[in-house]
């Protein structure tokens, strides 16, 4: 046995208090008596000046702006958003590796950069950028949720492809963010670095794997934040925190170095995209990463030669046309405030002008236990011989990889259950590729996009997914690789969004997951939809999800 988990992080935690400045944290005072909506206490605290919480309270196209037209400098807002940083961990525990003493000099790079020469570096210039713990960023360790790895240094060659892609695109790199145990959970907890809680509502959960991503986001601790997705890990958080954020189709954006859960496998493929507050922050990002000056494609063998596109809906001002699953997807049924959030969005898209029909999620729950049922093949070894060798027990949501483990299953996936695999994989997405493709028959175009929730639940309690886990919503996009941006549409309301009446479940965990729902308990979370797209329409999805959330804004 290597060393016990419990002295690994030890270390790892001791390494993250002694990073962060003690004129950073709140007073013990500002932790006591806190709100339930944990946003709103930067504000409240007085722990900020006036300039840091108009630059945290900034979006990110906007903080470049002034950076660049010397309004602010890369040094200030930098420092803003350290401290914010600073503030978010304390009240939800979202960080894993400190890197403000080289985001300070980074932006004082900058800033003499600009001074001299008059000149951005790039279009990402003085922006601080949070990275999900995946992401590389030597020397510092890239624990991804697991003992083995909390306190392995890295080497420069190991650094991910897109870290320096960023880097050269003008980026602050200042925080990295909490993960669950190999990514692979749909809230964020690890034996490492413990729970991360919700922003909106302290007793939920933050999300994953990109939960620490979605928190610090939310707590305006960041303008824009890189997560990665492989059965809804960008769009799980993003829903659970009120953020727009962007699965993209695999091979448009550069993955190469990323660490992984589940390395070496290539059934279901893992993406990076953009969260953030702003969609104007996405596409920034977007065009910045996917431009011929970066052309990513020249660094990573996976990535398409295919540069970020605009205005792809023409002509700019038709009428587009939805199908919407505005209830379950055949065996999970959505919470009540979600159910309201998906007809606001219906009725105010045709209020629009727009067309919105019924979509019906053929296969969809066929299509999950397919993903699902892959990552516990091909990762039960690949997680638990790795956990095993320090001691760390196996979350409930877990429980899974774990059995697949012992049963003797693992290392043993032989060519032909393999070709079965991808067999039904590549018929599903036939299927479905035939199907959107009718629905342009009767002279009308071919659908645009689906509507869908992301998540049964607004932001589920904590500890509940680890009992009752559900990824329908987002893992079915994920075996089919389309692109997908989640949008804000309200809150959870305990007046509008009462308990179903004569409700027939359809089945056990569906009973479960309904029963608990507590109006109460779930007020002022967040409802969050996803926009989906076709396979490499990444920006159509955008434009899409734009849109939706200029629909919206009117229609209130």
């Amino acid at each position: 046995m290597g060393q016990h988990y419990k002295d690994i992080a030890a270390t790892a935690l001791k390494r993250r208090e002694v990073a962060i400045p003690k004129e950073y944290l709140l007073p013990k005072e500002s932790l006591s008596n806190l709100p339930r909506n944990l946003t709103t206490v930067p504000k409240s605290s007085g722990h900020f000046t006036h300039e840091e919480l108009e630059i945290t309270e900034t979006n990110a196209e906007d903080i470049l702006f002034k950076i660049k037209n010397k309004i602010w400098t890369a040094l200030e807002v930098t420092k803003a958003f350290c401290k914010a940083a600073t503030v978010a961990q304390q009240l939800t525990n979202c960080l894993t590796e400190i890197l403000f003493s080289e985001s300070l000099a980074r932006a004082k790079f900058l800033d003499d950069y600009l001074e001299k020469g008059g000149q951005v570096i790039g279009p990402l210039h003085g922006l601080p950028i949070s990275l999900k713990d995946c992401m590389i960023t030597p020397p510092h360790p890239s624990s991804i949720g697991m003992a083995c790895y909390a306190n392995e240094a890295t080497t420069p060659e190991q650094e991910t492809i897109l870290v320096s892609i960023l880097t050269k695109l003008g980026a602050v790199f200042y925080v990295k963010t909490a993960v669950p145990t190999a990514m692979m959970m749909m809230e964020t907890i690890s034996n490492v670095w413990g729970e991360t809680n919700g922003a909106y509502h302290s007793g939920t959960s933050s999300g994953g794997s990109s939960g620490g991503e979605g928190v610090l986001l939310a707590m305006r601790g960041s303008p824009l934040g890189v997560g990665t997705d492989i059965g809804g890990s960008i769009r799980i958080p993003s829903a659970f925190n009120n953020l727009y954020g962007l699965k993209p189709t695999f091979g448009r954006f550069p993955v190469y170095g990323t660490k992984s859960g589940i390395s070496g496998q290539d059934f279901i493929f893992s993406n990076n995209g953009p969260m953030s507050r702003s969609l104007e922050a996405l596409k920034l990002y977007c065009s910045a990463v996917l431009s011929t000056e970066i052309s990513p494609w020249t660094l990573d063998p996976k990535c398409l030669p295919v540069p970020w596109r605009g205005d792809t809906i023409t002509p700019k001002d038709r009428k587009l046309r939805f199908g919407i699953i505005s209830d379950n997807d055949g065996e999970i049924s959505v919470h009540p405030p979600i159910v309201r959030g998906l007809k606001t969005t219906k009725k105010a898209l045709e209020a629009a002008g727009h067309e919105v029909f019924e979509w019906e999620p053929i296969n969809h729950p066929e299509m999950v236990r397919e993903m699902n049922s892959s990552f516990y093949t091909l990762g039960g070894a690949a997680i638990l011989e790795l956990t095993k060798a320090h001691e760390e027990p196996v979350f409930g949501s877990m429980k899974e990889y774990e059995a697949t483990y012992e049963r003797g299953e693992h290392g043993t996936l032989g060519p032909a259950k393999l070709r079965e695999m991808i067999t039904r994989r590549n018929a599903y997405q036939k299927e479905y590729l035939d199907r959107w493709s009718k629905t342009g028959a009767d002279g009308k175009g071919v659908m645009d996009a689906i509507i869908l929730p992301a998540s049964p639940w607004t932001a589920p309690r904590l500890g509940f997914t680890q009992e009752v886990f559900c990824v329908n919503y987002t893992g079915v996009f994920s075996l089919l690789d389309y692109p997908v941006c989640t949008f804000p549409v309200t809150f959870a309301d305990q007046n509008l969004d009462k308990e179903r009446t004569g409700w027939k479940p359809l089945n056990e965990k569906d009973a479960a997951l309904q029963a608990d729902y507590d109006p109460e308990f779930y007020h002022g979370t967040p409802v969050t939809l996803q926009c989906v797209g076709r396979r490499l329409e990444d920006e159509k999805v955008l434009e899409m999800t734009g849109i939706i959330a200029e629909a919206l804004k009117n229609y209130e």
